[in-house]
């Protein structure tokens, strides 16, 4: 069952906190509807429970992976940075499901049309698929951090595995894709000798067309991510998300997560 702050249980009348909110499209109601509940929409936000700094439970037939709920208590306990409207979490996923993830990094990567950077499907092996749909493509998550940051869609997910080495020259300052609504990256070091090189953000300091990139000189860096291990950030793409990837100067092999969410 699920509990507020204080670890009262929640039980609303209106609706099942446990479960990602639903209503009645004609009357805008769930439990006490008189439509049969032929025909619902979702409801925002979807899980409110967690907004107040409470947290879902397993119960009867329903069971919350340990997996999902540690991330969904980094997603409560995270606060929205002010200057670009994004979430930083240490220790992002669950300490074993990470500690496999790094021992089950592939040993072989894909080429891309991109020079220093290799990529690998999530379902490159069952450990990374488990991260896949435990975590970034689980409902729960992808409710907790929409209503984080109040937003009213429903999305799909995509993203890869990344390893990058010096060879990797592409560093521009832009907002992702116009498709990406949403992005993610979590990091995965080898060891802590990388820690310089997270990720850049920047504000411009010119007229800039979010689907223009820029480069560096015509921007003020306001902030660098630590390349530490676990560390995970959330970005919706707006006017502030100028990023940029860091300059690899030297001699590396940089892995991490990457993906996004759309609206569908």
């Amino acid at each position: 069952m699920a509990r507020d702050i204080n670890g009262i249980p929640f039980h609303p009348s209106e609706y099942n906190p446990d479960f990602p909110r639903l209503k009645c499209k004609q009357c805008g109601l769930m439990n006490s509807c008189s439509h049969g509940q032929m025909d619902m929409e979702p409801w925002y936000p979807r899980l409110p429970i967690l907004l107040e700094g409470g947290m879902v439970e397993s119960i009867d037939d329903f069971t919350l992976s340990e997996y999902t709920e540690w991330s969904l208590q980094a997603i409560v306990d995270s606060e929205i940075n002010k200057s670009n409207g994004m979430i930083v979490m240490q220790n992002f996923i669950h300490p074993v499901l990470y500690t496999r993830c790094i021992d089950n990094w592939p040993t072989e990567m894909d080429t891309i049309d991109v020079e220093g950077r290799y990529q690998k499907d999530m379902f490159c092996n069952t450990v990374f698929a488990t991260l896949f749909q435990k975590i970034f493509d689980d409902e729960y998550i992808k409710c907790a951090i929409a209503d984080k940051f109040g937003l009213q869609e429903e999305y799909k997910t995509d993203c890869w595995l990344w390893q990058d080495t010096e060879k990797f020259t592409v560093n521009d300052v832009h907002v992702d894709y116009k498709d990406f609504d949403i992005t993610f990256g979590l990091y995965m070091p080898q060891d802590n000798s990388l820690t310089n090189y997270g990720t850049q953000f920047w504000s411009p300091d010119c007229e800039a067309d979010i689907d223009v990139s820029l480069v560096r000189e015509d921007c003020t860096l306001i902030k660098q991510l630590p390349f530490q291990h676990n560390l995970c950030y959330v970005m919706p793409r707006s006017k502030y998300s100028w990023h940029s990837s860091p300059i690899l100067d030297k001699p590396m092999t940089r892995n991490h997560v990457y993906g996004y969410y759309k609206t569908v």
